[in-house]
């Protein structure tokens, strides 16, 4: 193919200096006999084990979690690694020490040439704080979704069931001593545990790709006070049985991003979302400029959130609607109902401002609370002017209180991928449970599905800035420094992608402007040192929009990916054009390979058979535009 038919944009990429942002330690390797993973010592984390091509459990970590849900920041020190004989030693010692919390322990981990993998924690307090979690996290794949297993409980029972299908709202499994599971035909694995009781629940319910089992049942009360001295140690253990493939020309550990990703181009076809942005929480008057750069990206919508339990929220109306109108895009206008709803109000602006509203989605999803939002907007409704209900947190909270009213015409939910894990890897796993929640959330009733606000870190919750990931500098819990790199596009092509697939609606991203946006404010002078960005800057991900908003109203081609943690594409479709966004999903030069896809520009069609390779440095995009029947 022509070069001049192949670009890459958005390849600045900003330094980042906080460990909890982006791992600058290369993965190590590890193999026991004919199990193969990955220690990611950062973040301690045990990646992707697998045997063979099957992964057996996407990964195991031992967070330490303060009494505000907050996962404290791990430091690594004294890391030895050994291997041999078929198998390895790997020690290390970890300080986990955040205001009053001092938390440290030792690990150990080791595998033999018969596949057996045992993981010690020995851990003491070093302060006396509180905690609602300390221990350790095991994580089976999604991809396990419907296989059977065996639960052997710590009263000694044992039950034959199976990993739910659809994602489950509440846990799953209670009680663990023991979990068998089918990793292929004629291969099971058993995950043992030690020094705790565990429970399961199904993370796929804020995006996590996995089923999650970890100590401390919930319904034990927490916060819970750690007396300094207190000692916790726990040991997990897993073996294999059944068939095992041979060692021999096995690969060790992987590390995504090596090799090379192929994508396949499909025949499916599905509607490209409807796409928005949040008006900004930073900047409260657009300028001209700015608003002829939001103007290119031929967005379909604002998103604004209002409280209407009093006052303030009138401002936040007329701004929403200036900009809109200066737009010419509609308004989706998520709505907390609260105790006292000021509905007069509202209805007297609506009727003077005339606002381009699409949805009211009320974010109080309590029946009562809906039915009195329905009574207060009724009049406000009309065929081109909708009522849903959108949760401003996660999945898992429509998926608790799943609407029922007749009365709903749209549902929606937040999406942010930093909910459990802040890492790049981590972040990158979520991308395809992005489909599986969009399926889920439209079995409870066929409703359209508004998705948003998508955002790295989490925004609100109950109307409060959520507590996030550990702490970063003096930057506020909800702005990640991620927003104007590489990573940011990269990690939005997986989302759309997905979203697509699943046939949603309409996706609404990030803000307009400001650190949480798509381009930088003009004056960032007030913000903490450390910010990458200039004034004004455009993002890379303000680029990827810009290129997607060209095909606006068109569709989505299917596009499989040989290996989705590293790589994936975007197909857009129009007649007579089309155009492939591809993305490197890792921190690791790639060279990708698209096929199903004409070597001649001017002659791609959907017969096309043949392949383009494409070189993309570490969370690169290239894109290529073919003329189309």
């Amino acid at each position: 193919m022509s070069m001049s038919k192949i670009r890459a944009f958005g390849l600045a990429i900003l330094l980042l200096t906080l460990s909890s942002i982006a791992s600058a330690v290369e993965p190590i390797p590890l193999r026991a006999g004919p199990v193969t993973m990955i220690f990611d010592s950062e973040n301690v984390f045990l990646r992707y084990i697998r045997v063979g091509s099957h992964e057996i459990l996407r990964g195991i970590n031992a967070p330490v979690r303060n009494q505000k849900w907050s996962t404290v920041a791990p430091k690594v020190s004294n890391l030895k690694v050994e291997k041999g004989d078929g198998g390895f030693r790997v020690s290390f010692d970890v300080v986990c020490a955040e205001d009053d919390l001092d938390f440290r322990w030792k690990g150990l981990i080791t595998g033999n040439a018969n596949g057996l993998i045992e993981f010690t924690f020995d851990g003491e307090a070093h302060s006396t704080f509180k905690r609602n979690r300390i221990g350790f996290c095991v994580l089976h794949p999604a991809a396990a979704a419907g296989q059977g297993w065996i639960i052997e409980t710590v009263d000694g029972k044992r039950t034959i069931g199976g990993f739910p299908k659809y994602i489950s709202p509440h846990q799953p499994a209670k009680n663990l001593k023991a979990i068998t599971h089918d990793v292929a035909s004629g291969i099971q694995a058993r995950v043992e545990f030690e020094g705790e009781t565990f429970e399961m629940e199904d993370q796929r319910n804020w995006t996590d790709a996995s089923f999650k089992t970890y100590c401390t049942p919930l319904e034990i009360p927490y916060p819970v006070e750690v007396l300094k001295g207190t000692k916790i140690r726990q040991k997990l253990k897993i073996s294999l049985s059944g068939d095992l493939p041979a060692v021999q020309g096995q690969a060790a550990g992987t590390i995504n991003g090596r090799g090379g990703s192929v994508l396949t181009l499909g025949e499916r076809e599905s509607a490209l979302p409807l796409l928005g942005l949040q008006v900004s929480g930073e900047v409260k008057n657009l300028t001209g400029l700015q608003l002829e750069r939001l103007k290119a990206l031929h967005l379909d919508h604002l998103r604004v959130d209002l409280a209407i339990s009093g006052k303030s929220f009138i401002e936040d109306l007329r701004r929403a609607t200036r900009e809109a109108k200066a737009l010419g895009v509609k308004l989706h206008i998520g709505v907390s109902v609260g105790d006292s709803p000021a509905f007069d109000q509202l209805s007297e602006e609506v009727m003077a401002l005339q606002p381009p509203v699409a949805y009211w989605l009320v974010t109080d999803a309590e029946p009562s609370k809906f039915a009195k939002a329905y009574l207060g907007f009724e009049p406000l409704l009309n065929p081109s002017v909708q009522l849903g209900v959108s949760m401003t947190t996660n999945f898992v909270d429509l998926n608790r209180m799943r609407p029922s009213s007749t009365s709903i015409q749209a549902v929606g939910f937040a999406i942010n991928p930093q909910i459990h894990a802040f890492d790049n890897a981590s972040m990158v796993e979520t991308l395809p449970i992005h489909a599986d929640i969009v399926n889920s959330s439209r079995a409870f009733g066929g409703y359209p599905q508004i998705i948003g606000p998508i955002t790295l870190r989490p925004q609100l919750v109950n109307g409060k800035v959520a507590p996030g990931g550990p702490p970063v500098d003096r930057f506020p819990t909800f702005v990640d420094r991620r927003q104007g790199t590489d990573f940011t596009a990269a990690w939005t092509i997986g989302s759309l992608k997905y979203l697509a697939d699943a046939r949603a609606q309409s996706a609404t991203y990030f803000e307009t402007v400001g650190w949480n946006g798509i381009m930088d404010a003009d004056d960032v002078a007030s913000r903490p040192s450390g910010w990458p960005s200039r004034p004004g800057e455009l993002f890379p991900v303000y680029e990827l929009l810009r290129e997607i908003g060209e095909f606006a109203g068109g569709t989505v081609r299917q596009v499989d990916s040989s290996d989705t943690l590293a790589a994936v594409g975007l197909a857009l479709h129009k007649p007579g054009r089309l155009r492939v966004i591809v993305a490197n999903l890792s921190g690791e030069p790639q060279t990708v390979t698209l096929r199903g896809i004409s070597s001649d520009p001017g002659k791609a069609n959907s017969a096309a058979s043949g392949m383009v390779k494409i070189g993309l440095p570490a969370y690169g995009i290239g894109r290529i535009d073919q003329a189309s029947e």
